[in-house]
Parts: structure tokens; C-alpha cells; sequence
């Protein structure tokens, strides 16, 4: 089927926002850091709500996923271990409705058996795999620039029903989030894309006769 001439730069046009739009919050990033590195110790005025909560079997993963959807612009992610189906579906619908989503996981969360990255990976969010450290032990979401989730609480199944665990949800506090946003980006920096970690990986299990996938 021919396209008519007239459409042909229309159809670059919606091409080119697309991927101005997929690419925006990460050159908003740069502009706002850019080789700023992680923040030395802060003391910062304390504003807006905490809401806390404890876990086993105390409604945590309930606080989370509620936070989750209250974002509407931009959802950072820093995790160690994610195994919480309820948590990965609520990220995939703020990734539908709009909301852009960035994740960090750990190197633990690629393996040969189907893991939190390979669903991330699969429903399309832009992940990375920490490769700096020896554990990327963050547990944190950064939600429209203002509100943040932390705690020793990992977004595992686990977490939920077995671990004595703690979680904060401070909101509307535009000053602290700006600096776990700018300790996140100088990881994202420092992480690689989960295919090329993943290519890596086979390259090293090649002499062992097997491969991640």
C-alpha cells in the first residue's frame, strides 16, 4: 500500500515524539545532575506526610501499590530483590496510563528461570542492571518528583508474609526526593541495559556449554 506524500512527514513527526517523549525525563535528568555524582549527607527541612507501615502480614505491599498509583508523571525504581506480583502490576499500569518508568535492579534479578527483569524487559519498561556494586541493596520508588518510598522493605513476596520489615511513604517533599533522584541517576548511569548485561553473561557461560537465554 502506497502512502500519500502529505502523510510521510506527518508520520516522522509522531515518530520523532514518540521517542522525544520516551527519552525526555532522561535528558530532564541529565540537564538537572549530569556528573553531579551521589549526594554527600543532607540535612533538609522536614515537610509533608510519612505514612509508615510494618510487615508480615500487615498490608505493606497494599501501601506501595496505592503509591504507585498515585503517580502521574514519572516513577523511578531502585530494587535488590523483586519478586511481588501485585507491585510488577501495578507498575505496568502506570507504565499504560502514561506514566514514565524507570527501573534499577539488582544483577540477582537476571537469571536463567523467568525473573522480574524478564517481565519488565517483556512488558517494555527501560531497565537496567546494577553492575558497580556488590549489591545494589536500594529499595526505593521516586514518584513525580515529590514523594518517596523507602525502608528495608524489598518488593518480594516474602517481604510481605514472612520478613520483619518497615516501609516510609514520604510525600510532598520536593527537596528529598530531588536528592534520591540524583543518587538514582548517578546509578542509572553506572548501570547497563538488561540485554547487554544478559549478552555478557552468555559470552561467559559459553565455555560452560549453557546460556541465561
Amino acid at each position: 500500500m502506497k502512502i500519500k506524500r502529505w502523510l510521510i512527514p506527518l508520520l516522522v513527526a509522531l515518530t520523532v515524539g514518540v521517542v522525544f517523549a520516551n527519552d525526555s525525563l532522561l535528558t530532564k535528568l541529565e540537564g538537572l545532575f549530569a556528573n553531579d555524582g551521589s549526594p554527600p549527607p543532607t540535612l533538609i527541612q522536614a515537610t509533608g506526610s510519612i505514612e509508615v507501615a510494618f510487615s508480615p502480614n500487615n498490608g505493606v505491599t497494599e501501601v506501595v501499590v496505592k503509591a504507585i498509583g498515585e503517580a502521574k508523571q514519572t516513577l523511578l525504581v531502585a530494587a535488590y530483590s523483586f519478586t511481588s506480583k501485585d507491585i510488577a502490576e501495578a507498575l505496568l499500569d502506570a507504565k499504560k496510563r502514561g506514566v514514565a518508568v524507570k527501573i534499577i535492579l539488582d544483577k540477582s534479578q537476571v537469571s536463567q528461570k523467568y525473573s522480574s527483569s524478564t517481565f519488565f524487559a517483556n512488558q517494555g519498561f527501560d531497565l537496567r542492571i546494577d553492575v558497580k556494586h556488590a549489591i545494589y541493596h536500594d529499595k526505593v520508588m521516586i514518584i513525580d518528583d515529590k514523594t518517596v518510598i523507602t525502608g528495608s522493605f524489598n518488593f518480594t513476596k516474602a517481604a510481605e508474609t514472612k520478613n520483619a520489615e518497615n516501609l516510609l511513604v514520604l510525600r510532598d517533599n520536593p527537596t528529598l526526593a530531588k536528592l534520591y533522584t540524583q543518587d538514582w541517576w548517578f546509578n542509572w548511569q553506572q548501570a547497563i541495559p538488561r540485554d547487554e548485561f544478559v549478552n555478557k553473561r552468555n559470552l561467559r557461560a559459553q565455555a560452560k556449554g549453557t546460556t541465561d537465554e
